[in-house]
């Protein structure tokens, strides 16, 4: 694993190990695997200031499986947490193989839930009124949804791209500002892909785009973005 870019933050930081780094998973991306995911971790743990924390997106992760699998938004959840709790146990056990005992120490394994307290639920509930309310910040997030489905060998539907949207309003609060999860401030984040969501979150953080969006959720210093793969 190498570092690729860092966006909010600055490479000598990262080297005198000032950030503390989460590893943040998306259960619904084929890149990470269990040993892509202890690839990340150990890089992390030769980065980070002290704990290295490990959270998948899994409760915002079953908006993607309601709209891909046309399920209900109950079955959704209960697939989603299926996927956290075994994709979690398979690299627990991994990582009792390939790491010490000091390192494994310093591993902390969370949930989407352990960081999305009251203030952070009260800044989802902001986004979705303004996005409802600004049609530049809905058409914004709804044509990176549209780019990042290009992809895809299918067609999603209008209502499809607009319940995609909000996966974005759900995890902007974490990827803006440095939350704490399980009491612990993570400053920055490591994912293996940099693009046109990363770089609209940079856009917002320092005030170039959507500035109420900055004033209102993001009371930080901003998240540190590190690509790395």
């Amino acid at each position: 694993m190498q570092l690729h870019k860092i966006r909010g933050g600055n490479k000598q930081d990262l080297e005198d190990c000032k950030y503390t780094i989460c590893v943040g998973v998306s259960l619904g991306n084929r890149w990470f695997t269990t040993e892509n995911i202890i690839g990340l971790i150990r890089w992390s743990l030769e980065h980070s200031k002290n704990q290295v924390v490990v959270c998948p997106a899994d409760d915002i992760h079953a908006i993607n499986i309601e709209v891909r699998k046309r399920v209900g938004s109950k079955k959704a959840s209960e697939l989603a947490e299926k996927m956290s709790v075994e994709m979690l146990d398979s690299v627990r056990k991994k990582a009792e193989e390939v790491f010490s005992q000091e390192e494994q120490s310093r591993i902390v394994y969370a949930t989407w839930s352990d960081l999305t307290d009251e203030s952070f639920k009260n800044k989802v509930k902001w986004l979705y009124k303004y996005y409802e309310q600004d049609s530049v910040f809905k058409k914004t997030i709804l044509d990176v949804v549209q780019n990042l489905t290009s992809v895809e060998d299918r067609d999603f539907s209008e209502k499809d791209i607009e319940k995609f949207g909000t996966y974005i309003l759900e995890e902007l609060p974490e990827v803006m500002g440095r939350v704490s999860i399980k009491d612990i401030v993570c400053d920055a984040y490591v994912y293996p892909f940099d693009g046109i969501l990363t770089e609209l979150i940079e856009d917002i953080q320092i005030g170039k785009k959507f500035p109420a969006v900055r004033e209102k959720i993001m009371d930080t210093e901003p998240k540190v973005f590190l690509e790395v793969r």
